[in-house]
């Protein structure tokens, strides 16, 4: 298949790319409906336990900053292709792991390896697409960013039900595999010019010194970190509100999780409908203001005592609603004027979004059993940062910039 014949707005283009990306966001939510109960199974604490998912945020946010570059080295292919066996090897030894210590370790391999999809998917649209249509197709693919986190842990309580914890890991073992087989034979090298200093270390520093100097990509990337820092906040901090404070099952829990898709949908359709009239700053701008007014709706409430299934699942609603907003023009507004660079300034929002993940995941895992209620203070701050960034964003004169 040449180049020329691949379309990332085709069905079987968007189908690829979304399962790129799906496949590390997967990983956390298969996982999370298990946490409360790998206490007991590793005789440990839940702070330990939810470790694995701050590794794990950790370790796909640090290792994108080389992978994409990587990529803009040696090709979206390889680095594609090889990530998603070091992702099913991942998957193969949460699975055997026989200690919370081996099954942390065997998170930070599974982060390793997902990483690659992720950096290289939104780098494989700026290869092929510009601006608006960037947005559009990043809609698509943002999909699988916030509603495989949404989706899958009614999948992972099921699975966790009938089969036990480990059932999650063989199955991303089974679709990583499956995916390297599919890009093995369909996928083509889309990056149009190869440059072999992208991974020398002083062409990297300047290359991501340009890009976190510029207003335009530091402000969209500090919204998108801002969104996934409150968005892993949650994944870490709802499993012990909701199931061990509130009584939920790992099955409830999952069923619970399925009303944020409304809001992530409904979010998404209004991108695609009206992100190519409204333009990139609009729908950022629209995004922005709606983060900032779930961390209120979630803060509030709890500062007045007043924590339950409701005040937690309202204002992660109107988040994954404003991510379904902001997040698709966001990246494409981040890349757009760096076309000679997309690995490296995918992998750096990638780091961004990951980064400020593991952070909020890393403070409710380290203040939760002293501090129960600390994930409302996380989305209040993350909302009060999605104002600054949208303050960094330069203002477009024309519609669409």
């Amino acid at each position: 298949m040449k180049n020329s014949d691949f379309r990332v707005d085709s069905l079987g283009g968007i189908t690829t790319l979304t399962l790129m990306v799906a496949l590390g966001q997967m990983s956390v939510g298969l996982f999370v409906p298990s946490l409360p109960s790998l206490v007991a199974y590793f005789d440990t604490d839940m702070g330990t336990v939810q470790l694995t998912l701050t590794v794990y945020f950790a370790a796909f946010a640090l290792f994108q900053l080389f992978i994409g570059p990587l990529s803009d080295r040696a090709g979206r292919r390889p680095v594609l292709l090889s990530g998603l066996l070091v992702y099913a090897a991942g998957a193969i030894a949460c699975a055997l792991a026989s200690s919370i210590w081996a099954l942390i370790a065997a998170r930070l391999l599974l982060a390793i390896g997902a990483c690659a999809g992720q950096a290289i998917s939104r780098a494989v649209v700026r290869d092929k697409t510009e601006g608006a249509e960037s947005a559009r197709i990043l809609s698509y693919i943002g999909m699988a960013m916030a509603l495989s986190p949404a989706l899958t842990p009614t999948v992972g309580g099921q699975l966790h039900a009938h089969f036990g914890w480990q059932a999650n890991f063989v199955l991303m073992a089974a679709i990583a595999l499956g995916l390297a087989l599919y890009c093995l034979v369909r996928l083509p090298e889309t990056i149009r010019e190869k440059r072999p200093d992208a991974t020398d270390f002083g062409a990297m520093l300047r290359n991501y010194r340009s890009l976190v100097t510029d207003r335009r990509f530091s402000g969209y990337a500090l919204l998108i970190g801002a969104i996934f820092g409150a968005l892993f906040a949650y994944q870490t901090g709802s499993p012990y509100l909701l199931m061990v404070e509130l009584g939920f099952s790992p099955q409830s829990y999952g069923l619970l999780i399925l009303f944020n898709v409304a809001g992530f949908l409904s979010g998404n359709l209004i991108t695609n409908r009206f992100g190519r009239k409204v333009g990139i700053y609009g729908m950022v701008r629209a995004g922005a203001i709606l983060a900032f007014i779930s961390g209120i709706t979630m803060v509030v409430p709890a500062q007045l005592g007043h924590v339950s299934a409701l005040t937690i699942i309202g204002p992660s609603m109107i988040l994954l609603f404003a991510m379904g907003l902001a997040l698709p023009s966001a990246m494409a507004g981040a890349m757009q004027h760096f076309p000679h660079m997309a690995g490296s300034s995918s992998a750096l929002l990638g780091f961004t979004q990951m980064g400020t993940g593991a952070l909020g995941s890393l403070v409710i895992s380290s203040l939760q059993n002293q501090h129960p209620h600390v994930m409302p203070d996380v989305f209040a701050v993350s909302g009060l940062l999605a104002l600054v960034a949208l303050a960094l964003v330069p203002r477009p004169e024309g519609i669409g910039k």
